[in-house]
């Protein structure tokens, strides 16, 4: 090596190149260490932050699909609901065509009569199964919220506002009126 060689292997400048071609700056150990205390708990609030707004997105996208879940729920349960009902409905329409099939070869009225009664009890029991029951009105106190009234007769054996006759019988499922009884009041003994 000449003398050309070391001097311009000395003269090589301050800020020193690395392998990539990055340049490095000499940072005591001391404050290297004082700055990643300061940046660190920075930097751990931002991803913390970064968390909870991807939370709060996806929180937000699950309460929207479960609305949209339960409205389409809904909707179907509207819609289909009585189907149940109508299932156990279907063998007394069934029973009702045969008895009109049957009307017209019965040879005796009495026992088209009584094949209408029974059908007429399976309905009722079939609407029983579905909590609806009949409201019994004859002979008692008149009651607007279970009957309606019709009219009024004066009845010597029957007191005032008590039912006197049933005209049409009114139908409840649990504690709420689907048709009120359409009834006839006694007035009491006429004047």
């Amino acid at each position: 090596m000449n003398n050309e060689e070391l001097n311009s292997e000395q003269d090589l400048p301050e800020d020193v190149e690395n392998a990539n071609g990055d340049e490095t700056e000499t940072v005591p150990f001391e404050d290297a260490a004082e700055q990643a205390e300061e940046v660190s708990p920075l930097i751990v609030l931002q991803n913390q932050v970064e968390d909870l707004e991807d939370k709060l997105v996806r929180s937000h996208a699950e309460l929207a699909n479960f609305r949209r879940r339960a409205a389409v729920e809904l909707q179907q349960f509207r819609m289909y609901e009585g189907i149940n009902l109508l299932r156990d409905l279907l063998p007394v329409i069934d029973n009702l065509q045969r008895a009109a099939q049957a009307a017209e070869n019965a040879s005796s009225i009495d026992d088209l009569k009584k094949g209408v009664e029974m059908v007429t009890q399976q309905f009722v029991e079939t609407l029983g199964k579905h909590n609806v029951e009949p409201i019994h009105a004859g002979n008692e106190a008149f009651d607007p919220n279970q009957h309606e009234a019709i009219q009024q007769i004066p009845s010597a054996d029957v007191p005032a506002m008590h039912v006197l006759q049933e005209l049409e019988t009114g139908y409840k499922i649990h504690d709420r009126i689907i048709r009120p009884a359409k009834v006839i009041v006694s007035t009491g003994p006429a004047e």
